[in-house]
């Protein structure tokens, strides 16, 4: 299968590499109306897949052991197999109404390990997928394949929650990390229509831990340490926030700013009820995340408890890199 690319085409589009999957829930639904909100352009390449899964019980037994002779098993995979195909029709239709290039695939198998295997082998810049399964119970916040798809996908990775046909509002929450930069540079590179509006927004973290923890012991050399870093911080904070507000402005969106404080998920959280987002983004992890831990706990939380739709941003593999690389004429 051909390698990935996100490299610039005319006028700054790009080229992208999506996998979308899907089954026969409402939230798939949402996933291809999301993904096609993106207005994505004709050098966008699309794989629909969905996946038949074989359910392993305990001793490894499977219903597929259980369905009587061969010709009868054979029989019952070909209706699956035309069941599945008929259930990729509608977002095949749809993308290639818009312009799009796209594929279709049917696997076999456990529903999270075909789709980060599948985003692995075609080397996809995104994962489109909903936030819930047939099989997830309503009270579950997200989905089982879904929770497992964010986690140890390698490409970034777009939760669909809400029927979404037309990406208007964008809250994007950075901290200077790679990943959040990453998130930045992907939303620039997508088409998004242009009166789409931005909000941009960075969490300090709150003072109060700080000063419990503070060994002078001296409360008024505690407390004049601790607004010297504070006031350090929010400078740090307007620095980030202008620079990246300036990337937008370039490709004309309307944006907005927030510098708030607090714990970093909750306070996202909090800004998306006022704010009424089409789509949250957010890096994988942030500054303080763990590099070994494949998914930082804000990033965790927002997919978790948000009601909207949530793009993760990873950093590019290295075929990504590569082909950036060319994209801009430089040689490695």
């Amino acid at each position: 299968m051909a390698a990935a690319s996100q490299s610039q085409g005319k006028k700054g589009t790009v080229s992208l590499k999506i996998l979308l999957a899907v089954d026969d829930s409402p939230y798939s639904e949402k996933a291809t109306h999301t993904l096609k909100a993106f207005k994505l352009t004709s050098r966008t390449e699309v794989m629909v897949m969905t996946i038949v899964p074989d359910h392993v019980f305990l001793g490894g037994i499977t219903l597929h052991m259980f369905r009587g002779e061969a010709a009868a098993r054979e029989r019952t995979r070909k209706a699956q197999q035309h069941k599945a195909a008929e259930l990729l029709q509608e977002p095949l239709g749809m993308l290639r109404a818009g312009g799009v290039k796209v594929e279709s695939l049917v696997c076999w198998g456990k529903p999270a390990e075909q789709i980060i295997n599948q985003a692995h082998e075609m080397r996809a810049d995104l994962v489109v997928i909903g936030a819930k399964g047939a099989g997830d119970p309503e009270r579950f916040p997200l989905g089982s394949v879904a929770q497992k798809v964010m986690k140890y996908a390698e490409a970034s990775v777009l939760l669909a929650r809400e029927k979404t046909t037309a990406i208007r509002r964008v809250l994007v929450a950075t901290d200077g990390s790679k990943y959040s930069d990453e998130v930045v540079r992907f939303l620039l590179g997508l088409p998004l229509p242009s009166n789409s509006q931005v909000f941009l927004v960075t969490v300090l973290h709150s003072w109060s831990p700080a000063l419990v923890k503070t060994f002078t012991m001296n409360l008024e050399t505690d407390q004049q340490i601790l607004g010297e870093l504070q006031a350090a911080e929010e400078e740090r904070a307007r620095s980030l926030m202008a620079k990246v507000k300036k990337q937008f402005q370039q490709k004309g969106y309307d944006i907005e700013s927030l510098v708030l404080r607090g714990e970093p998920a909750e306070e996202i959280l909090m800004a998306a009820k006022t704010l009424n987002p089409d789509l949250i983004a957010v890096g994988a992890k942030g500054l303080t995340g763990i590099e070994a831990f494949l998914l930082g706990s804000v990033a965790q939380r927002v997919a978790r408890f948000s009601r909207y739709s949530v793009l993760i941003g990873r950093t590019p593999g290295p075929w990504l890199s590569r082909r950036r690389a060319v994209a801009s004429g430089q040689r490695k």
